[in-house]
């Protein structure tokens, strides 16, 4: 492997084909590919090839070719919604994913350069430490920049697996920490030539044991809910009885539950608000007792909405983490217009405020998330840790049979494990779940399915290490590596 490493140093076409090559592979190591050390070895790839740069402004190429193999591949199910549901030319839809592939590549992939200003004669561990730290460092920006977009966090591969243990204790991005080390373990030793130590890692791989399925806990409080899966098309619903044939799948699927106490209907089903008397009667219709709980568009003060409402109750909630491009537009006055892909339908929304409250659902405190909000775990860090368990709707029917759905499912999965909460996801067309708090999926409904399942959803208001304190230790121990680091670089 170094002799073949150091061939592709020497030849530079070949080295940019093989780091756009091996940032797209890692894709294959999340959801629903799951091929997990295919990470280890995509990252290895990048920062031995940081490390080989003759300069910062080479080390930059090479990482910004890596991130746009990456970023492509792992978020190029968006085509789907960009060509199909955009209704724009193939040639501009492959150009929009290209441009934020770039985009994505420069803010959150090429800072990893600036280790060539820092490199230093550190040991092995020392410098894969820091590698380490800057990775983690850039990851948690990408929970802040451009509104956030923490897709594709290395740490999500932990899933269904022995080392997902990390969750609870130092969250999604401590987990990723964890992987960066270890990638930069593998790449350091075969620059350096450390077999012993390069031996030793191999045995990294062992993290990616499956886990095993403890025993059925005892829950105190227990809530049985009701989830139902249209699998509408979400431009049907504009068209002419579009909206009509939602509403009769809603209600006959609802009116087939039988012991739900909670009925869970997924993201803006319907293209009218919540006030409008279409709505009320759409509720007068449905004939069991259940209180429901679903995504509506609601209005207030000239400001449109993407929210969860409790029917019957005044209590409801407005997505905090809208989604660029499909629920706003930036740059809308310069961007509107251009192509049909800017004019989605609904895709002027007010995001909520940050200052919500829980759902009270009988004698539960419930965290209501809609769609992109689970992907956000640092933006509800009170409310989960008060949190009986979590609500989560989507319309994932944007992405059609893509692996976004995936992707999407396996960021739930990692907060329930996170959080040490049950979720119940209820979704357009797939994949509705319960899962667990360890992550396992207890009850389903595949994607692109029509039908409804029952379950129980259990209460556990035990908070994790992760929403008292954990959170801050990747960050703090990342920000002192980096800080010991640049001391010693000033100090050679």
């Amino acid at each position: 492997m170094a002799s073949l490493l150091k061939l592709v140093h020497k030849s530079p076409s070949i080295n940019y084909l093989l780091l756009a090559f091996s940032g797209s592979i890692s894709s294959i190591s999340f959801s629903p590919f799951d091929i997990k050390p295919i990470i280890l070895l995509s990252l290895a790839v990048l920062i031995y090839s940081v490390q080989t740069s003759i300069n910062f402004f080479e080390a930059f190429k090479r990482s910004f070719v890596w991130g746009l193999g990456y970023w492509i591949s792992g978020t190029g199910w968006l085509i789907v919604s960009i060509y199909y549901y955009g209704n724009t030319y193939i040639s501009i839809s492959v150009a929009i994913i290209i441009l934020m592939g770039i985009l994505l590549s420069i803010t959150f992939i090429t800072p990893i350069s600036v280790i060539k200003i820092l490199q230093t004669n550190q040991n092995i561990i020392n410098m894969s430490l820091t590698f380490a730290a800057i990775l983690t460092l850039m990851e948690l920006s990408r929970f802040f920049l451009f509104g956030g977009f923490p897709w594709l966090l290395p740490g999500l591969v932990f899933t269904d697996t022995f080392a997902q243990i990390s969750f609870p204790f130092f969250g999604i991005y401590g987990a990723s920490f964890i992987i960066y080390f270890l990638s930069s373990i593998i790449s350091l030793s075969i620059f350096h030539k450390n077999r012993n130590i390069l031996i030793l890692s191999t045995f990294c791989v062992l993290i990616f044991i499956p886990k095993f399925h403890s025993s059925e806990e005892n829950y105190s409080k227990t809530l049985e809910i009701g989830i139902v899966q249209p699998s509408l098309d979400p431009f049907k619903k504009f068209e002419h009885r579009g909206a009509s044939n939602i509403e009769e799948t809603l209600i006959n699927l609802t009116n087939q539950i039988s012991r739900a106490d909670l009925v869970i209907w997924p993201e803006s089903p319907l293209p009218y608000v919540s006030s409008t008397a279409k709505m009320q009667n759409l509720i007068d219709r449905v004939e069991n007792d259940s209180m429901i709980l679903t995504g509506a568009w609601t209005y207030d003060d000239n400001n449109l909405y993407n929210s969860m409402i409790l029917i019957g109750e005044n209590q409801s909630y407005s997505k905090r983490h809208l989604v660029p491009f499909g629920e706003y537009v930036p740059f809308q006055n310069q961007l509107r217009g251009l192509i049909n892909f800017f004019d989605l339908p609904m895709s002027s929304i007010t995001e909520g405020n940050s200052d919500q409250t829980l759902f009270k659902i009988n004698d539960f405190n419930v965290l209501g998330l809609i769609c992109f909000d689970v992907a956000f775990p640092l933006s509800f860090l009170k409310e989960i840790k008060n949190a009986d368990f979590i609500i989560n709707i989507s319309n994932d029917t944007w992405f059609g049979k893509s692996y976004g759905p995936y992707q999407h499912l396996q960021i739930v999965k990692a907060r329930a494990i996170e959080s040490n909460k049950w979720i119940g996801r209820g979704t357009s067309d797939g994949i509705s779940a319960i899962v667990d708090n360890k992550g396992t999926i207890v009850e389903k409904i595949s994607k692109g399915k029509t039908g409804f399942f029952e379950g129980r959803i259990h209460s556990t208001n035990k908070s994790t290490i992760f929403y008292s304190f954990g959170y801050l230790v990747a960050p703090l121990v990342s920000l002192f590596i980096l800080l010991v680091a640049i001391i010693k670089r000033i100090r050679t």
